[in-house]
Parts: C-alpha cells; structure tokens; sequence
C-alpha cells in the first residue's frame, strides 16, 4: 500500500517525459491539435491533415514503426481526404440556396409607417426593424399602405403595392 502511495506523483510526471510515448501517441496529438486549428478556420482543409495523422497512428499501431511509412501514409490519406472526404463535408455543410442578409425580406409584405413627399421615400417596419422603402414602379406611397418587398436597393427595399404584387415589376 506504501509504495503504491509514493508512485503516484511520479505518474503525471511520467507524461511529460516524450520518450515514454509511442509515435502513434504523437500522430494521435498532432491530429488533435489540427483539429483545434481546423475549428478556427473554414473549408476542411486542416481537417483533411487531421484525417492523414490518424491514418498514420493506426500505421503505427499495426505494426510499422518507422517513420517513413507513417509519412507517407499520412500524405497519401490527406491527400486522398482532400479530394473524397473534403466534398462530401462541403457539400453537407454549405447551404448556398439559403436567402440571407436583406435577401431574405423579398417577398415580405408589410404597411407603410411614415411617408416623405420630399422624395418619395417611406419607413415600414420589416420583421421588427424599420426600413427606408421605396415604390420601384414610381407608385405614390401613402400611411397604412400594404406593401410588398421585391427587392434591394443599397439601404432602401423596393416595394409594389400588394394589389400589384403578383404582377411582374418593370
């Protein structure tokens, strides 16, 4: 019972002693750290090399404890991850059809709070914000007025009244 008691602050010290390690523990590490990296940045790239290291740990674990087969099977595996694995993450990750920013307020209808003869400019609240909106068919906007986003101007949304909403703008 003694001895096991004074073996345990030499544990955690052992693992920091690097020439206790086997190499797939450092392909295992490497891999992990990539991964951390892979998060900060876009595109599995890093995570292509991450797939690579572990390939090279299972090398090491089966039997090949050289490093040039590790190397080279951690190449050809990333390698061959950035072109199979890579698309696949891609594709699954990356919803390009998705309307977003000011896109996604065409189609919104909405009623016209405050109206500037001056230059034929009006506010309307859009999803809870107020917005500067404009008539794209030179359309007199007026207090009250439904209205119907149809598309982007710089800060402005171009709007037609609803009752011609359905009809093709000019």
């Amino acid at each position: 019972m003694e001895s096991y008691l004074t073996a345990l602050p030499a544990a955690p010290m052992a693992l920091l002693d690097l020439g206790s390690w086997s190499p797939w523990h450092l392909w295992v590490l490497g891999a992990f750290f990539v991964i951390i990296l892979e998060m900060l940045t876009s595109g599995f790239v890093l995570g292509c090399l991450a797939v690579g290291c572990f390939g090279a740990a299972l090398v090491d674990l089966l039997g090949a404890h050289s490093l040039q087969p590790q190397v080279w099977v951690c190449a050809v595996v990333t390698f061959l991850s950035f072109f199979l694995l890579r698309p696949l993450v891609m594709r699954t990750m990356v919803h390009s059809d998705d309307a977003t920013n000011t896109d996604f307020l065409v189609g919104h209808e909405t009623t016209i709070v405050e109206v500037d003869p001056s230059d034929q400019v009006a506010l309307a609240k859009v999803n809870g914000e107020l917005w500067r909106i404009q008539s794209q068919n030179a359309h007199t906007l007026r207090v009250g007025e439904t209205v119907r986003v149809v598309g982007v101007a710089g800060n402005r949304l171009l709007v037609v009244p609803k009752a011609s909403a359905s009809t093709p703008a000019s």
